[in-house]
């Protein structure tokens, strides 16, 4: 098992091996599964993965995140287009990712200088409240917003496929997708905040942090599970997952395509996002690609899938500083800040 530093470069091929990776696929599946569930079905100890585990976050190459896009805590999502001063667009930066709503920030070489992705409790919070702190940022020479209609993919479905279809389907089974369409009973927001910081934490030790009964800790994150107010993400630094390349497309298709270009989207691997929109294109996609010469591939498999296709524009990402909530270092690495977006 290779010691990793905060100092290695993550382009590295060797910095993770087979087993680094499997576990990092487990924990996609299933993010919150006990190492005891996990260690029959990787061939791998207990307290082998534990370590493993400990090592790859404390490293920043890996962590799991916790987030509310398209819940009902947060059912609005806009995409915002930003354009700012040159000379102060690192200021910029600093001061948007500090803004809870605001839970990832892109910076782009193309039209626009940053592109935020924003989740939002409803859109008067968002038009009286975000939207207003955004615009104030000083350097920010224009915005433009558009809303998600639908989110058909999103990071969360992402993995390293470097587990065997039969170890999949074993883990899956440690994490069930049952869900409750009733009330939802109320979270507290200081468990939220717990979870975002560290998404594995047991219900015992936020508990004890924050001097509540574990009983009723365990039963809040069971009630935010199973009513779908949050969702786990095993995130990875992109530099080492093999596809350094953030590549976006703004398209346009007709409005009956929608369902085929996403169900095509969601087949292509280093697929990150698939959403429907407002605005002067009704799709914004996402990949993860090996290389930028990878880009007139997928347009040409997204074109096959829905030959009425139009790119409108397509973008590299030259930084992701913010991602579902946590700030991002050189290659895509957890600086170990987050910020939740949820309040009292």
């Amino acid at each position: 098992m290779r010691e990793i530093s905060r100092n290695d470069h993550l382009h590295e091929p060797s910095i993770l091996d087979d087993e680094d990776l499997q576990l990092v696929h487990a924990l996609q599946i299933a993010p919150r599964a006990s190492w005891t569930s996990l260690a029959p079905i990787l061939g791998v100890h207990s307290t082998t993965l534990a370590t493993r585990w400990k090592r790859l976050s404390e490293a920043g190459i890996a962590w799991i995140a916790v987030h509310s896009i398209g819940t009902r805590l947060t059912p609005v999502t806009a995409f915002i287009e930003v354009l700012c001063e040159m000379s102060r667009r690192e200021e910029v930066i600093r001061e948007l990712s500090e803004i809870p709503d605001v839970l990832s920030l892109d910076i782009s070489a193309r039209h626009r200088d940053l592109l935020l992705t924003v989740s939002a409790a409803s859109m008067a919070h968002l038009t009286e409240h975000t939207l207003p702190r955004i615009a104030s940022v000083r350097g920010i020479e224009h915005i433009e917003t558009s809303f998600s209609t639908r989110m058909h993919v999103i990071a969360d479905s992402w993995t390293v496929r470097s587990l065997s279809p039969e170890q999949e389907r074993q883990v899956a089974q440690l994490n069930p997708r049952e869900r409750s369409d009733g009330p939802a009973p109320r979270i507290s927001p200081d468990v939220l905040r717990a979870l975002a910081a560290d998404g594995r934490l047991s219900a015992s030790d936020i508990a004890r942090g924050l001097g509540m009964s574990e009983p009723t800790v365990r039963r809040q994150i069971r009630a935010a599970i199973l009513h779908g107010l949050v969702h786990f993400r095993c995130e990875l630094a992109q530099d080492v997952s093999g596809t350094p390349i953030t590549a976006e497309w703004f398209a346009s298709v007709p409005a009956t395509e929608h369902e085929t270009l996403a169900r095509a989207a969601a087949q292509i691997p280093g697929i990150r996002l698939c959403a429907s929109t407002t605005g002067r294109t009704n799709v914004l996609l996402t990949f993860w690609l090996r290389s930028v010469s990878e880009v007139p591939r997928v347009e040409g498999q997204l074109t096959a899938a829905v030959p009425s296709i139009v790119f409108r524009e397509s973008a590299i990402a030259l930084r992701i500083a913010k991602r579902v909530g946590w700030l991002l270092g050189d290659g895509g690495r957890a600086t170990g800040r987050v910020i939740p977006p949820w309040r009292e």
